[in-house]
């Protein structure tokens, strides 16, 4: 196959954006079957291109400025390609949205697919950067009131990602992953890299934006902008092994990097089991699995990167299916809080299991984060419990919800459960054999069980009963009648109100009506759009003047 047929999931996605915005200025009412056929259509091809050959696959379309164009796909640019593209296919299938709506989220699924295809930073970077500001446009086009990410936080990840390509093509010669001399990933590069990657994904202890966006009235820009920005910054990360040849520069950041996964997901755990409504409650499912697979990704061992992997994936699943619940209770919130917890036998259950199982073989202080990620567990189940009596929240339009589609996918991850191994061989291997050295003749994991260092998980033997017996209790029983009753939060973490408000205050902060002349940023575009060719021309010799200089 044609390297140049790396560019055809991108083309289809680009010709998919602009087939859209065609019928909505045509007036044709098909917008929505052409975002379903057309984001499909990418999936596809993008399997069709991987599945024949099942190696790295290269193109390289010249310079791109300081660094080249290059595009490339391996397990990791698969991996990240299919986390991203399938929840959105999902949602824009489902989701009725203006044709307006369907053509941005779609140019910014095309750069975030991108994103993850570039062979190097500098594209990377650049992709990145339009898929944040696309995410961030479509969230103004649908609801401009409502929260949304700052976009110059989202910016300045992709700026910090731009200036280590930059530092990486000055000092290695390149920026493209594979080709990075060792010696350039320098401790304060990666510290770079490290911080570009928590930004652009939001890791953080405390409420990020991919907890905030659960709030806004209507989740069709939510769900999307969730699906398509969340994976960008573990990519980073993942990419950091291969750049690094499988190894960060220090282990202390690999620590630091573990220690501030598990934060994250138990400040995603605190919140969710303090939560006032179920919808508060789900915003937290994310973050908390985007923690445990920033754990797991940062401890540095094979088995390791391949839970945070697959946890990864998991994440991405509920991505899907989570915008399309309806806020009142009913089965379908049932089994997707209990599938999102991680009760056995769901595939949820099984990579936590391993993930945990990978600290704890990790040893020294990666043992004791270890320790505090299954306390983080406990914590996530007993919300879990509490969640599914909670009143629904802030409803939003039937057009958005889809309870029967949510319910399948939850299902999806609950069944798969048997088939952990299988599972993790198919999706994570692959992705792994491209960025760290693995011994030859180990086998991670195969049809029916899970190899570690010290045990063997029999996931089929083990987990097949226990899903027969479920199926069989639920056959039984019939759907468990969903009521709500107020039960109190386990616990609630101190000065949670006072960093609320001290945070409002400065979101709402104005600037005196008598001094808002001098900083109207629209009376500055307008003057400056305004102004005639001499002004343009004497900004321009001013510029070449101070450059010169």
């Amino acid at each position: 196959m044609p390297s140049i047929a790396l560019i055809a999931p991108v083309a289809i996605i680009l010709a998919t954006a602009g087939a859209v915005a065609l019928c909505g200025v045509a007036g044709w009412k098909i917008d929505r079957v052409v975002l379903a056929v057309g984001a499909w259509a990418a999936i596809l091809v993008l399997i069709a291109l991987w599945v024949p050959v099942r190696s790295t696959q290269e193109l390289n379309a010249g310079q791109l400025g300081f660094g080249p164009f290059d595009l490339r796909l391996d397990g990791v640019s698969l991996l990240f390609a299919l986390a991203i593209m399938v929840p959105s296919a999902v949602l824009l299938t489902m989701q009725q949205r203006s044709w307006q709506e369907g053509t941005v989220a779609v140019l910014g699924l095309a750069a975030a697919v991108l994103a993850v295809e570039s062979g190097g930073m500098l594209l990377t970077a650049l992709a990145g950067g339009a898929a944040a500001t696309l995410a961030v446009i479509l969230l103004d086009v649908e609801d401009p009131r409502s929260p949304r990410p700052p976009w110059g936080m989202l910016l300045a990840a992709w700026l910090a990602l731009s200036w280590v390509g930059a530092i990486l093509q000055v000092r290695g010669g390149t920026a493209v992953y594979s080709a990075v001399p060792v010696s350039a990933l320098t401790v304060p590069v990666f510290m770079l890299l490290a911080a570009a990657a928590l930004m652009a994904s939001g890791l953080f202890p405390w409420r990020g934006w991919a907890s905030q966006l659960w709030g806004r009235p209507s989740l069709r820009a939510a769900g999307v902008a969730v699906a398509t920005l969340y994976p960008l910054g573990f990519y980073l990360l993942v990419r950091g092994y291969e750049v690094g040849d499988g190894h960060y520069p220090q282990f202390w950041l690999q620590a630091v990097l573990a220690a501030i996964g598990v934060l994250v997901a138990f400040g995603a755990a605190a919140r969710a089991q303090a939560a006032v409504t179920r919808r508060g409650y789900l915003g937290e499912v994310i973050p908390g699995l985007g923690g445990f697979a920033l754990v797991g990704i940062s401890l540095g061992t094979p088995l390791g990167l391949v839970a945070g992997l697959a946890t990864l994936a998991v994440a991405a699943v509920f991505a899907g299916c989570i915008p399309l619940l309806p806020d009142r209770a009913g089965t379908a919130s049932l089994v997707v809080i209990a599938a999102a917890a991680g009760l056995p036998p769901g595939i949820a259950f099984g990579v936590r299991v391993v993930g945990l199982e990978a600290t704890f073989e990790a040893g020294n202080l990666l043992g004791l984060i270890g320790v505090a990620g299954a306390a983080t567990w406990i914590i996530t189940i007993i919300g879990a419990a509490r969640a599914i009596g909670l009143p629904g929240g802030r409803g939003h339009p039937v057009s958005e919800t889809a309870p029967r589609t949510a319910l399948g996918l939850a299902a999806v991850t609950v069944i798969a459960g048997p088939m952990l191994g299988l599972l993790l061989a198919a999706v994570a291997l692959p992705a792994l054999g491209d960025v760290m050295q693995v011994p030859a003749g180990v086998s991670i994991a195969n049809a029916t069980s899970v190899v570690t260092v010290s045990t063997v998980l029999p996931a089929f033997a083990l987990f097949t009963p226990v899903l027969l017996l479920a199926l069989a209790a639920y056959i039984a029983a019939g759907p468990p009648p969903v009521k709500a009753l107020a039960r109190p939060a386990l616990f609630t973490l101190p000065g949670t109100q006072f960093f609320a408000r001290a945070r409002e205050s400065v979101r709402t902060a104005a600037i005196p009506a008598q001094y808002r002349s001098l900083l109207d940023l629209r009376a500055l575009e307008a003057a400056a759009t305004g102004g005639g060719p001499l002004l343009w021309l004497a900004a321009l010799v001013a510029l070449a003047f101070a450059v010169t200089r």
